[in-house]
């Protein structure tokens, strides 16, 4: 079954703004809008691709001809213009659709934080009548409250992920190195239905400071330290985002206490979610429980929006006053540091319900910190 877009959000952000059309051209707006998993409009930025929207007319979509297949395969919109690479200025074979559709003169919507100031300059030399509206962040905002069919999906990923990393740390042991521990959970990952990992974050004692370090083959998890880690698959153009800490063995009483109180913050935060609380005052709560905890707080968010795209809006930050919803999926993170300096985080995924959430992952991470070697169950 094909993906269709909340097309009523859409026409309702269109009709807001006085548009009469709008046009995604961002990777994950495309994608969104078109339905069509289209990976070289996000690797080949040159190969652009629109989604064009009309108020009063039908779809259509400016692609390259290569991606002319694909597109056809897996989106709804069925009027495709396409243009030839190198041959053709993709923003030409938009003007010209643009004029066939009336709309050469129309006050459009559009992914400005996108649209490269070159083609920009050459659509407005082409068609000065027309008036262009930044839409990036609206289209994101339709984005963020999801369909059935993308929570499904979510939700099967988030739970291939978890159980990849249950399984991969169960298998390590003392003189394994970072890569090994982190190559077992690509390769789970992989083998569990993705298509291949979109990031691995993997770290063991003093780096696990560093939010984004990658494992190194030469680094070998020594007892009485801490193992920290954030990955996440790739499945189509949707994706994972994972994240616990675990011990290499004989934690210290100080590292207990330290995970505890984070898993104790994060599931007083995530029990906070409903409809209608604002992204802000999770923040505000997570901040309140690790004061309560007695452990230090140092994030600019503790969480986001998850899609198409791996930060999506809400942020859940200070400022941010989106009010939840039912159909937002949101990621929950929080992370901390002991006295030595060493990071804790541990990061679920839940969709927010009419009512309150549901857990898209196995379930929480255990309040006791986990080692490698052990099994844990769900």
């Amino acid at each position: 079954m094909k993906f269709v877009p909340n097309r009523d959000g859409l026409m309702q952000l269109a009709k807001a703004h006085g548009l009469d059309a709008l046009i995604a051209m961002s990777p994950e707006n495309f994608t969104y809008v078109t339905g069509a998993y289209v990976l070289t409009v996000k690797q080949i930025r040159p190969r652009q691709a629109f989604a064009v929207l009309p108020v009063n007319a039908d779809p259509f979509a400016v692609i390259c001809k290569i991606e002319e297949g694909t597109t056809r395969s897996e989106s709804w919109i069925t009027d495709l213009r396409t243009y030839i690479e190198f041959a053709d200025n993709p923003i030409d074979m938009l003007i010209e659709a643009l004029k066939g559709a009336g709309l050469g003169k129309g006050r459009l919507g559009m992914d400005l934080d996108y649209l490269p100031a070159s083609s920009h300059a050459r659509l407005m030399a082409a068609l000065p009548e027309l008036t262009l509206v930044n839409t990036t962040e609206e289209i994101a905002a339709v984005r963020a409250i999801k369909t059935d069919m993308e929570v499904d999906l979510l939700e099967k990923t988030t739970k291939q992920t978890h159980q990849a990393v249950l399984d991969a740390m169960a298998a390590a042991k003392l003189g394994d190195s970072e890569r090994r521990m982190a190559d077992r959970i690509a390769t789970n990952i992989i083998q569990g239905g993705a298509d291949g990992t979109l990031f691995m974050c993997f770290s063991s004692g003093e780096r696990t400071a560093e939010p984004h370090h990658i494992a190194e083959i030469d680094k070998f998890p020594q007892e009485g330290e801490t193992i920290r880690f954030d990955v996440g698959g790739t499945y189509g153009a949707y994706a994972s985002d994972f994240a616990r800490t675990y011990s290499a063995g004989s934690p210290s009483d100080m590292q207990k206490q330290t995970y505890a109180a984070l898993c104790d913050a994060q599931k007083a935060t995530i029990e906070a979610v409903k409809p209608g609380v604002l992204a802000e005052d999770l923040f505000h709560l997570c901040v309140a429980e690790f004061d309560k905890h007695g452990i230090p707080f140092h994030m600019p968010h503790i969480g986001h929006s998850f899609g198409v795209e791996l930060h999506e809006t809400p942020m859940l930050r200070p400022g941010d006053k989106t009010p939840l919803k039912p159909g937002m999926v949101i990621n929950i993170e929080p992370g901390t540091r002991d006295e030595d300096g060493a990071m804790y985080h541990t990061e679920d995924l839940l969709v927010v319900t009419d009512t309150g959430f549901r857990l898209l992952t196995l379930g929480l991470a255990p309040r006791e910190l986990p080692v490698i070697g052990q099994t844990i169950t769900y």
